[in-house]
């Protein structure tokens, strides 16, 4: 048993790693959208079918200044988390060249809560315009995201799409 959770303990602080390993040099610059978001009341897919190994492409994004783009299938209420602020969210990680995921507190089933400045700049983009309750499925640049370095099992220069649920705000 106690090894069971020894287990559990270090997957979890595996995956906070993962999205803080790529922690930029401070907080973004207001994102600037090309375009207004798109708003769903339900779930329908942003991402364009796929076969095995095929790039994945959102469909109807917006784009920031940045290059990060992003699509919402459902826009939360209240307030946007600021920079100095924590947040619970669930994600999807995949590598948007061929839709392989790489990370989930979905699959997990328990999600996770950091420091807006912990993580990569553009998770951290992405989560800055969401509010509470809000689903938003992003495309991250490598400039944005891991880069060149890449970070195992991500690869150097890798786009990464997120499948985001904020969950709160602390």
């Amino acid at each position: 048993m106690r090894r069971a959770l020894l287990l559990l303990l270090a997957a979890s602080v595996s995956a906070i790693a993962l999205l803080a390993a790529g922690c930029g040099d401070g907080p973004d610059p207001t994102p600037t959208p090309t375009k207004a978001a798109k708003t769903a009341t339900a779930f329908q897919p942003t991402t364009a079918p796929t076969k095995a190994g095929t790039p994945i492409v959102l469909k109807n994004a917006t784009t920031t200044a940045s290059g990060l783009q992003y699509t919402d299938e459902k826009v939360g209420d209240g307030a946007s988390p600021r920079m100095d602020q924590s947040v619970t969210v669930h994600y999807v990680g995949k590598l948007a060249a061929n839709g392989q995921v790489f990370d989930s507190s979905r699959e997990k089933g328990t999600p996770v809560t950091f420091q807006m400045t912990g993580v990569i700049k553009g998770f951290s983009e992405a989560i800055s315009t969401m509010k509470v309750g809000g689903k938003r499925t992003t495309l991250i640049p490598a400039a944005i995201g891991y880069g060149a370095r890449g970070q195992s099992p991500i690869p150097p220069n890798a786009d990464l799409i997120f499948e985001i649920e904020l969950i709160s705000i602390k």
